[in-house]
């Protein structure tokens, strides 16, 4: 638990509020990139180690590869827009006056319809906005948001709060920043909310699960809010949105029912709690009906990862980072070659390329030392052996179908496996020109996608098929 940082915030409209000021200072991007970095550390001592076994230990260390981590450049512009968000979401929470109170006496005289809320309504509390950080698998969204999530204070324990006119008052709050929760199997009402106050808890010392897990769906809405509101919850995020259920016309409310985005929007909308979604691109198609939600969402912006640009500093950062050479007896291969293979084998996806790299310098440390180069057959090799049931989803990924790639039934991976074609032949480069590469931003036209066209929209390329889905693709290169 940290102690608050207050500063006067430039912002007058922000000033004397002790949650938004108790956040400190935010961080520069040059101090973002530095915190966030994990960069590769080992030592061996092979002294008394017999020989035969140095190659063994030498694969220790290529084993933490896999904690290694560097920002991708669209990192910092999350950061800058979730500690926003937190800051905008406490303007109409301020702990200080009676902002909190009323907001509580309100939820308490909604309880007998609390999905109505016309007493929270009439507060006009709405932040107006949600966060969408979409993306394929493996492309690092929810490593990049936890990242982010270190470099702000989780909880922060309020005291005595001077304002900067001199006036002293007692707080005596724990400030609950953000809470991040991952959505499984398309779960209940209930249980989410549970889910919801089971992670409250967990950073807060309470028991508000146990007190209140046999009260209905009704009754913990109110519970949820008015603990969230309590502890001065700033964001919430909600990974892996892909499996949320689609709404219908209209919300029902019971145990039971699958949660909708809709229904998470509302609850917490209301009170003015901001929102962040974090999913694969599947999530796009909870959008066809959520239009309320969508028009939030590109108030505020939204971000899609897609493949890494082969020429991004990213990619340039982390094929450094990764290809740990010195690790081998007698490397030749150049880091450009390597970056651009390793790019065109993973289709520039991160999870990817680090698993084959690791598999890859771990296969070179049983040869010879002058066999020891980390080249491009000996990439193809451990692809082709070790990765060969994903080459029919990147394969669509590169020919631009990226819906497969996502979607890709796990009989179709089987039966190409089983029947050879195209995973047992040796890659061969081709051009990267179909990856989908960039931010994907919303767009403002209504999305419309009827079932019966899906197999057509697999088959276009993906600036056609992010025509259909009423987006458009920003071509421009990170910086």
């Amino acid at each position: 638990m940290a102690e608050p940082k207050y500063f006067a915030h430039p912002n007058v409209s922000y000033r004397g509020n002790p949650y938004i000021e108790g956040l400190g200072m935010p961080l520069s991007s040059a101090q973002f990139y530095a915190n966030c970095g994990i960069p590769f550390h080992y030592e061996l001592d092979l002294s008394g180690v017999d020989e035969s076994l140095h190659s063994y230990f030498i694969r220790t260390a290529i084993d933490q590869l896999a904690a290694v981590y560097t920002s991708p450049d669209e990192a910092y512009r999350l950061y800058d827009q979730m500690r926003r968000m937190i800051e905008a979401g406490y303007v109409r929470r301020n702990p200080v006056g009676a902002d909190v109170r009323r907001i509580l006496a309100a939820i308490d005289r909604d309880k007998a319809e609390p999905w109505k809320a016309a007493h929270v309504l009439e507060l006009e509390l709405s932040v107006q906005y949600s966060l969408l950080l979409l993306g394929l698998s493996g492309r690092g969204k929810s490593t990049m948001v936890k990242q982010i999530c270190r470099q702000i204070p989780q909880t922060i324990e309020h005291g005595d709060y001077t304002d900067h006119h001199g006036n002293e008052f007692v707080i005596n709050r724990i400030q609950v920043t953000y809470l991040y929760i991952e959505v499984h199997d398309r779960r209940g009402q209930k249980a989410l909310l549970l889910n919801l106050l089971e992670s409250l808890d967990a950073v807060t010392g309470e028991d508000y699960s146990h007190a209140h897990r046999g009260r209905s769906v009704n009754e913990l809405i109110s519970v949820v809010q008015k603990a969230f509101i309590s502890h001065g919850v700033g964001l919430l995020i909600l990974d892996e949105a892909q499996n949320l259920a689609k709404s219908a016309k209209s919300e029902v409310i019971s145990n039971n029912e699958k949660t909708t985005m809709k229904f998470l929007e509302e609850l917490f909308n209301r009170v003015g709690i901001p929102l962040m979604f974090v999913g694969t691109l599947a999530t796009m198609k909870l959008f066809e009906s959520e239009m309320t939600l969508t028009r939030r969402a590109t108030k505020n912006g939204s971000m899609q990862l897609v493949s890494c640009d082969l020429e991004s500093s990213f990619w340039h950062r982390f094929i450094r980072l990764i290809c740990q050479t010195r690790l081998l007896k007698n490397q030749t291969t150049s880091e450009d070659v390597l970056r651009q293979h390793i790019h065109y084998l993973s289709a520039g996806i991160p999870a990817i390329a680090t698993s084959l790299v690791r598999v890859t310098l771990s296969y070179l440390t049983h040869l010879k030392p002058q066999d020891q180069d980390l080249s491009i057959a000996a990439l193809d090799r451990c692809f082709n052996r070790d990765f060969r049931i994903l080459n029919p989803a990147l394969t669509a990924l590169r020919n631009g179908a990226y819906y497969q790639f996502e979607d890709l039934s796990p009989m179709l991976i089987l039966e190409s496996v089983a029947s050879g074609h195209e995973v047992a032949q040796q890659v061969q480069p081709q051009s990267g020109t179909h990856l989908l590469q960039g931010d994907v931003k919303l767009s403002n036209k209504s999305q419309k996608i009827d079932v019966k066209q899906q197999k057509t929209l697999e088959q276009l390329s993906p600036e056609l098929l992010l025509g259909q889905l009423g987006y458009h693709l920003d071509t421009g290169k990170p910086k």
